[in-house]
């Protein structure tokens, strides 16, 4: 379970507080970025908010042991980077 807290959005994309609750019930806070150069790749058209993407890639990230454990910066173009497939499988849960 998580939530995307204090959004900010700057030239270069946006960036939230992430708020997540580990499976032993500990809270913990890190960041996430969405650079608009992930997003034009993750959501071409535009259609989708910005936070809605992130909230994707985080979902993405939280299924994947090569996040365990989270960063405290996570960037979206880490996730794209480090997970073969991930801008397919990202985009998936955009349609779900």
């Amino acid at each position: 379970m998580f939530e995307l807290l204090d959004e900010i959005e700057d030239a270069t994309g946006v960036r939230w507080t992430l708020q997540s609750i580990d499976d032993d019930g500990g809270l913990h806070r890190s960041s996430v970025r969405l650079a608009w150069a992930d997003y034009d790749v993750l959501c071409p058209d535009g259609a989708i908010a910005p936070a809605r993407v992130a909230e994707a890639v985080v979902t993405f990230v939280l299924g994947r042991p090569e996040f365990d454990p989270l960063p405290d910066l996570l960037d979206a173009a880490i996730a794209r980077r480090r997970v073969d497939g991930a801008d397919r499988l990202i985009v998936a849960l955009l349609r779900a």
